[in-house]
């Protein structure tokens, strides 16, 4: 961490009044606090973060003098390395910070096949933790189990169902598979006949009539999977307007059966549930175009059902779907797999398959209404998704993980749609490409940053000379250094004095980072509670609570409830311009 993204960590700790998840200041006035070892931990068993000891975040994150900050640092490295298992390597160093010596040191994630990362003295079961808000966490057992099974190549999907056997497949699916697999030209497979070929493939235990299926090749091809595993089952649960009060659900649907019969069926919920609009082409052609891309949409599901933990420990959990007035969230059981990162989705080749035979059969299974194949298994998924977002000018998917679940949630509105780009217009400022194009309508609804850009196909570097562009048209603004650099509005620039086309100035826009944040967190939710935006926004109560009294003194935000009550919810003034709006 260099000195400009010290400067910048810290001042991000005093706009938001807290910690967010991926931080850690400590004062360390009387020695190396022990309570780091718990850090070390939950650091390595999320996303990473960085430890600052000089920092006191009491007295307003006010930088102090360490008596010893040489010693400091060597004591941090060393506690990585010893009371840690498997052993950290940080990076750790001793550097100057408004005239004062402080540490600070940069935790890596530590890999799947390392994880639980734990606390020595304190053992496996009770000594590994992991971040929520700003605080550490002792992760549950179910947890724990998960991460272990991380560890290496799961083979969950090639055990056996007991009770089942041929009498349970869907033959018709089944032989389309078998004549595309002996047309291959494989040899073994021209001369093995349909029990030893469907072993083979992994599909049966055995090469006998009787032999059991593997838990692959039931939802591949069985007939009803949920005769054997009821919750391996996929739910669609369509919410009203965050102001009704009629209804609770306008629609829910179970949806049931092999996983490519489900993925038609999902789909066909899915789209009765969501609007089609009508656009006219340049030639005068009418297109429909539904609000989110089927081929986003079918991918999403594929990879849900495909990538989810098929452990004994989630068997009874189903994979969901959520559609909102604004957003279609999918949920799945299990974090990510291997060693893929979050900011890593998206690249072409960048995969790592949790169930290797049902990957491999599901890219030889047909859905059971087209000539389309399941999946491609070329890790294709996520960045068709990317694509198809792109193509139509909205906001790109935005994926979430933890050890339990990952999320893939999609956003209804355009991101470049005709009342943005009216605004854009009407700046009269100097956008060659779509890119700049791109980046100013980020920077309206607030504060960008090299990564955002990257999310929407534009490379690092291309997103770095198009942000330097926008600022040297004194359009923006940059804040902080190279890694946490951030770019928002320049105050009193056409761009940023601009009032929005709906009559008045957004509080969206007006808000600083935090508040923008918690803003599209409680928009999306609808109604939530202060511990629904802590896990949200990473940010920590104090500055959650202290931001949502701010919004209801300024008439954007209501309360329900008592102040002190833990049960108090909050919601979005239903007469305040929202990030929806826009």
């Amino acid at each position: 961490m260099d000195d400009s993204d010290l400067a910048a960590v810290l001042s991000l700790l005093r706009r938001l009044g807290g910690e967010p998840s991926h931080i850690e200041a400590k004062k360390a006035e009387g020695g190396l606090p022990k309570s780091l070892r718990e850090t070390l931990s939950a650091f390595a068993n999320t996303d990473g973060g960085s430890i600052i000891l000089g920092v006191d975040e009491s007295a307003g994150f006010a930088v102090i003098n360490l008596a010893d900050p040489m010693g400091l640092r060597d004591g941090l490295v060393q506690m990585a390395r010893d009371d840690i298992t498997p052993a950290l390597q940080i990076a750790a160093e001793v550097t100057e910070l408004e005239g004062h010596l402080v540490v600070a040191a940069e935790v890596p994630a530590a890999p799947s096949d390392a994880r639980p990362v734990y606390v020595t003295a304190q053992g496996l079961a009770t000594g590994s933790y992991i971040r929520g808000g700003d605080g550490d966490r002792r992760m549950t057992q179910a947890e724990i189990a998960l991460s272990v099974a991380g560890r290496g190549q799961p083979v969950y999907d090639r055990e056996p169902v007991l009770g089942s056997s041929r009498a349970d497949l869907d033959v018709d699916q089944l032989q389309r598979t078998l004549r595309r697999i002996r047309s291959s030209g494989h040899r073994w497979a021209a001369q093995a006949d349909d029990t030893a070929l469907t072993h083979r493939l992994g599909i049966t235990t055995g090469s006998d009539e009787d032999a059991p299926l593997t838990l692959a090749g039931l939802l591949c091809y069985g007939l009803f999977p949920q005769q054997f595993f009821p919750q391996l089952m996929l739910s669609v649960v369509v919410h009203p307007p965050q102001d009704s009060e009629s209804v609770r659900f306008i629609d829910n649907q179970t949806v049931r059966g092999a996983i490519p019969e489900m993925v038609e069926n999902a789909l066909r919920v899915i789209q009765r549930n969501t609007a089609v609009r009508s656009t006219i082409s340049e030639r005068g052609g009418r297109q429909d175009e539904p609000d989110y891309p089927a081929v986003a949409v079918r991918e999403a599901l594929v990879n849900a059902l495909l990538h989810r933990d098929y452990s004994p420990t989630t068997r009874g959990t189903q994979v969901q779907v959520d559609i909102t007035p604004e957003q279609l969230k999918i949920t799945s059981p299990g974090g990510l797999f291997g060693g893929v990162l979050i900011e890593s989705l998206g690249d072409e080749g960048i995969s790592s398959s949790r169930n290797a035979t049902l990957a491999s059969l599901l890219s030889e299974t047909y859905l059971p209404s087209s000539d389309d194949l399941v999946c491609e298994n070329r890790a294709t998924g996520i960045p068709s998704m990317m694509a198809a977002a792109r193509r139509r000018g909205i906001s790109p998917p935005h994926f979430s993980t933890t050890i339990s679940r990952f999320v893939v949630s999609m956003d209804r509105s355009e991101l470049l749609g005709p009342t943005t780009q009216k605004w854009i217009d009407s700046l009269r400022a100097n956008l060659p490409t779509n890119h700049h194009r791109i980046a100013i309508a980020l920077l309206r609804s607030g504060p960008v940053t090299n990564e955002m850009l990257r999310q929407w196909g534009i490379d690092r570097i291309q997103a770095g000379a198009v942000l330097r562009d926008i600022v040297d048209q004194n359009l923006a603004i940059r804040d902080g250094g190279r890694r946490y650099a951030r770019y928002t509005l320049a105050p009193g620039s056409p761009a940023d004095s601009q009032p929005d086309l709906f009559g008045e100035v957004s509080p969206l826009r007006q808000a600083e980072g935090r508040t923008a944040s918690l803003i599209g967190a409680l928009v999306k939710r609808g109604t939530a509670k202060a511990a629904d935006l802590v896990q949200d926004t990473g940010l920590s109560r104090t500055a959650v609570v202290n931001q949502l009294n701010k919004l209801i003194e300024s008439g954007a935000v209501e309360a329900i409830g008592h102040a002190r009550s833990p049960t108090r919810t909050y919601r979005w003034a239903t007469d305040t311009p929202t990030p929806t709006d826009r």
